[in-house]
């Protein structure tokens, strides 16, 4: 299967990565709950979108901070991130952030101005920056400006994204896992060390996680974790889409605009789902970071699915997108992106139709009963 998979130290590396950040966060986790726990730091069910019934911890994303910060720290090659100091500093500003979130509650546009901060570090400071569209939406090399902008805005969505997408036990983490393993695969296939180990050091903080984070919850990641996770998963795509070169044996792509692609879709079913409520907020007269329920998790749970099932189902629709990206990279870069859209909304549209059925059918009842 290639050269680079029979380099069994490498990925004896990326496997020790991955146990080491797992074993790393299980071990700090029971410790976090008992703390918090005695000082009485809970996420409190306080409003109808959250479906916890009992006080339960925030706090996980610090053991998944501690967990990859630590070991990706001491497996990276400095000399693959001779910057990799301005890469923890935009880390600590949002895990800060997050940390003050989880226990006092943060403005959300003082969280966007934190997330914005941290991006402008990543984009001007340490030089990572989406440069190359490839030809999507007829664009290709953009002016430093331009690229500077797109990938502020796009670090900064994309870590809303996870933070948003962090409503349903063991809902972000699982999506959080898929990407990262995506990532870290395609890294690997590409004999790119250093982003491949970070890759699967998040994987494995964020597995330890979910251990104690599937339903019923014990421990929840809490903005101190998603803003943290979105952040390194979008930077990873970043360094995946512009700074990686494709080898020419590469099997899993076919050429830069394959990887534009793939890293597209393996971010998918966060993006579509926090750009679709944005707008419905905005066209509604509504801030975009005000509260509802109308994120695909709500659709699925309001049809009376599980918290576990309604984790399979979105999990199992990313692995979908992804394999249907990674099919058509071939293709011209539209026509791909536009079968991902199209596969995206059909999906959607069944969801949609079959809860306001259910929605309609639950209400012509209530009143048929009263």
């Amino acid at each position: 299967m290639g050269a680079f998979l029979l380099d069994s130290n490498k990925w004896l590396l990326y496997i020790a990565a991955f146990v080491l950040s797992m074993l790393l966060c299980i071990s700090a986790i029971p410790r976090i709950i008992y703390i918090s726990k005695k000082k009485k730091i809970f996420d409190v069910p306080d409003s109808d979108r959250k479906f916890h019934t009992e006080i339960i911890p925030n706090l996980g994303g610090i053991a998944i901070f501690l967990g990859f910060s630590v070991v990706a720290s001491l497996f990276v090659n400095p000399s693959d991130f001779p910057k990799w100091n301005y890469i923890i500093a935009a880390l600590l500003i949002l895990f800060i952030t997050g940390i003050k979130d989880d226990l006092i509650n943060v403005n959300p546009y003082k969280k966007f101005i934190a997330q914005i901060a941290a991006s402008a570090i990543i984009a001007g400071l340490a030089d990572f920056r989406l440069d190359n569209l490839y030809g999507l939406l007829g664009v290709y090399e953009l002016p430093y400006w331009a690229s500077l902008l797109i990938t502020i805005v796009g670090c900064t969505f994309i870590s809303n994204a996870f933070n948003l997408l962090d409503g349903v036990d063991g809902l972000a983490g699982t999506i959080a896992v898929i990407c990262s393993l995506f990532l870290g695969i395609a890294f690997a296939f590409n004999n790119s060390y250093s982003p491949a180990i970070i890759s699967f050091t998040l994987m494995g903080s964020i597995f330890g996680f979910l251990r104690f984070n599937y339903s019923p919850a014990r421990i929840f990641m809490g903005d101190s974790g998603s803003l943290v996770i979105g952040f390194i998963i979008a930077l990873l795509s970043i360094i995946l889409t512009d700074h990686i070169p494709v080898l020419q044996n590469n099997l899993l792509f076919h050429s830069p605009k394959a990887v534009l692609l793939v890293a597209l879709s393996i971010l998918f079913v966060p993006v579509f789902d926090t750009f679709r409520v944005f707008i419905s907020r905005i066209l509604k007269g509504k801030s975009p970071f005000s509260a509802d329920r109308n994120h695909l998790h709500h659709y699925l749970l309001d049809l009376g699915f599980s918290h576990t099932q309604t984790v399979l189902i979105l999990a199992f629709s990313s692995l979908i997108i992804i394999l249907i990206a990674v099919l058509v990279q071939d293709l011209p870069v539209n026509i791909c992106l536009l079968a991902i859209i199209l596969s995206a909304f059909t999906l959607f549209s069944i969801l949609y139709l079959l809860r306001r059925n259910r929605l309609g059918h639950d209400a012509h009842k209530f009143r048929s009963e009263n």
